[in-house]
């Protein structure tokens, strides 16, 4: 059933690595302002998925529609200027950049006057990367890095911004951190689409989640009704 409010609707998608199906008939909608969690295992398909939405990955089959407009196949740059940004795993920061040209960076789509707009907007969102802004990027510790991908991805004014694993190899308070950041940016009207292994954490903040499994969607429901789901529980909470 589709969202009342939905800004992303993905329906019937398929994608196969050298004929072997990673994301089978896979359906999920994302509400305008909604955090919505996408979890599962290692290999589950959860990072194949977004990164078919996002533009990266050609679908074999299925539709995905953006504030009603159908998008399925369109390039990734395309797909970034219609309003959707993609933070990958393992954050890929310019790590010879400093802060300040990583974010530049971000804002490829934007002219002069609306960079330096969301350079203020970032830094006000993350002050310790205006702390940093003449520090090359790969200096900076890994949560700082993590909070500099998230913050490029800020750079082109995104309407949804998926989240492919953002807390993988964080000490424990970065991740605390940066689970507050996620929920303030949805605050500021930026859908989150986050794919996470931190089950408990990812369904606090989510308003609606997923579960995948074997490359399709086997469960859903709002973040609180999956954290008292027992098949959640055992298969990623340890209860």
């Amino acid at each position: 059933m589709t969202h009342p409010e939905s800004l992303l609707d993905v329906a019937r998608l398929a994608y196969s690595y050298n004929g072997l199906a990673a994301v089978r008939d896979v359906s999920f909608q994302v509400g305008r302002g909604e955090i919505v969690a996408l979890l599962g295992a290692n290999g589950a398909g959860k990072s194949t998925t977004v990164k078919v939405v996002a533009g990266a990955l050609r679908a074999r089959a299925g539709t995905i529609r953006f504030d009603g407009a159908a998008i399925e196949g369109q390039p990734s740059h395309v797909v970034v200027r219609r309003g959707i940004t993609l933070v990958p795993e393992g954050r890929l920061v310019f790590a010879q950049m400093t802060v300040a040209e990583n974010l530049q960076m971000g804002g490829f789509t934007q002219d002069a006057a609306a960079v330096a707009r969301a350079i203020t907007h970032v830094f006000t969102l993350f002050p310790r990367l205006a702390e940093r802004r003449a520090q090359l990027a790969g200096s900076l510790s890994g949560g700082e890095q993590q909070m500099l991908a998230i913050a490029r991805g800020m750079m082109s004014a995104p309407r949804l911004m998926i989240l492919d694993e953002p807390s993988l190899g964080l000490a424990p308070q970065r991740v605390q951190e940066l689970f507050r950041l996620i929920a303030a940016i949805a605050e500021e009207g930026v859908a989150v689409l986050l794919v996470e292994q931190n089950v408990h954490q990812s369904l606090k903040i989510a308003h609606r989640g997923y579960v995948m499994e074997k490359g399709t969607v086997v469960l859903g429901g709002t973040g609180e009704e999956l954290l008292g789901n027992d098949y959640v529980r055992r298969a990623f909470l340890g209860r």
